[in-house]
């Protein structure tokens, strides 16, 4: 039965979401191989990425340069826990882990990255949320 407070979601959506949601399985495949050319592929021409602390990187070509310099001081690994969407909004719960290529391996940090889908599949923004080791999510007043 349909009515306001349950509204159908068209197929096409549901194809979206999954076809995001493979794409965002696939990206951190890419990303902890190294094989940045594949990762970028899945964002779309003018996409943008936001992550803590550092300025939104806009276009697939930066993306690539910025992920290219990390690689060089650094390896990144990424484990997802799992990943799920609605619509044109995918998101994925994992823990990152930076090991610099001359010392002890960073903090573990725990991670949210939601995902913008475009209509062709492509991802066209990430935005990072990290957990930060001693800070809380909310105030036990």
């Amino acid at each position: 039965m349909n009515n306001e407070h349950s509204p159908v979601t068209p197929r096409s959506d549901n194809l979206l979401t999954s076809v995001g949601m493979d794409h965002v399985r696939l990206s951190y495949c890419y990303l902890n191989d190294g094989d940045l050319d594949a990762y970028c592929s899945l964002f779309a021409e003018q996409a943008v990425v936001r992550q803590p602390g550092r300025r939104p990187v806009t276009g697939r070509q930066e993306l690539e340069r910025v992920e290219r310099a990390r690689r060089a001081t650094r390896s990144v690994r990424h484990s997802i826990y799992e990943v799920f969407g609605s619509g044109r909004k995918v998101a994925a719960l994992g823990l990152l882990t930076h090991r610099r290529h001359a010392g002890p391996a960073e903090s573990d940090l725990p991670f949210v990255d939601v995902f913008t889908v475009a209509d062709n599949g492509l991802l066209v923004d990430r935005t990072t949320f990290l957990f930060s080791p001693g800070s809380s999510l909310c105030s036990a007043d």
